[in-house]
């Protein structure tokens, strides 16, 4: 509502509560001059402390004149009684108010988050064909992530991440870390590197506790049919259609656990006919009658799709792990799938 509709609405309850003042008997009128609250507590829910005290002195007048018009016995006392219940009023509506703009503000702030971490529409990469699908936990935002984009030499990176913990820290923290993996892939592109850089980022940021990420890292070299990729504490990408785990090329480490931590990137050949798909632990934690569905569930779900291109594999899997599971979502559901543009 407009300020001044609130206004016109305030203005009318207080004087349709002064009509009902003077229409009152004298024993009731100790009572009617309680309704004052009501206009008095809307406007400091309105417009905060001020506007609920500018109320608060108007309805205190239309009740002294009311009062002037017909006696009140104990007028004093009953002034002073009203006068303390509504302070009281302005000041829990107005910071009941307060507290649920300063919630909408957040959840606002979340989601522009959520959209910038896990964007819609991925970038048109000219080497690959590719599609993301993400489902958020039913505890609210957490921080998985995803990032498609061209490395320097000409070829697509794509990388795929989870903050350990959830809330608003948790999507803070990994717009922090996309961010710079978007920065640090301008000047290289080998997946071990990235994701060494992105460690050592997370070392330099200011703060008293420590931060742990997974994050899985490919690049795609379309003039060599060539896939490379490096893993930090996360779930291998599988793959498609040998539905085989790309496994770290040595050992493993969570981003942010060790600041001398460094990895090995891998490589393999890629046919036109080949793909991969990386995706967050949500995916296989998803759990029915108790029980996670796995790895080994997950690629029995992938079974019927894997001669699906990206977009259609993407959304019918995470269809189908929606209809698997039997409990809500305990994690984020995040899906990204690659395959080489047919040439």
């Amino acid at each position: 509502m407009r300020k001044t509709t609130k206004l016109a609405w305030l203005v009318a309850m207080a004087l349709a509560i002064f009509v009902v003042w003077l229409a009152a008997d004298v024993s009731a009128s100790a009572g009617v001059g309680f309704l004052y609250a009501v206009p008095i507590g809307l406007a400091a829910w309105w417009g905060g402390r001020r506007w609920g005290t500018v109320a608060l002195v108007g309805c205190s007048a239309l009740y002294v004149l009311g009062a002037a018009l017909q006696p009140v016995p104990h007028f004093e006392v009953a002034l002073a009684l009203r006068l303390v219940v509504f302070v009281g009023v302005v000041f829990l509506a107005s910071s009941i108010g307060e507290r649920l703009t300063a919630l909408e503000h957040s959840a606002e702030e979340l989601e522009d988050i959520q959209a910038a971490l896990t964007p819609s529409r991925l970038l048109d990469a000219p080497e690959v064909d590719a599609a993301a699908a993400f489902v958020p936990s039913d505890h609210g935002v957490s921080g998985d992530f995803y990032l498609l984009t061209n490395g320097p030499d000409g070829s697509t990176v794509a990388i795929v991440g989870d903050v350990v913990g959830h809330g608003p820290e948790a999507a803070r923290l990994a717009t922090f870390v996309r961010a710079r993996f978007a920065a640090f892939v301008a000047g290289t592109s080998d997946p071990g590197e990235l994701l060494t850089l992105a460690n050592a980022a997370l070392f330099d940021r200011p703060g008293p506790e420590q931060e742990l990420v997974s994050a899985a890292c490919l690049r795609f070299r379309a003039s060599e049919a060539r896939l490379s990729w490096a893993v930090a504490g996360h779930p291998p990408p599988l793959r498609l259609p040998r539905l085989q785990e790309l496994g770290p090329a040595g050992s493993t480490y969570l981003l942010g656990a060790s600041a001398d931590l460094e990895l090995r990137t891998a490589d393999i050949p890629l046919g036109s006919d080949e793909g991969v798909l990386a995706y967050t632990d949500g995916a296989t934690d998803v759990r029915r009658g108790g029980a996670p569905l796995g790895l080994a569930g997950l690629s029995r779900l992938l079974e019927p799709l894997l001669g699906q291109p990206p977009w259609v594999l993407t959304a019918q899997l995470e269809e189908a792990i929606l209809e698997w599971t039997d409990e809500p979502l305990r994690d984020d559901l995040c899906l990204l799938a690659l395959r080489p543009k047919a040439t």
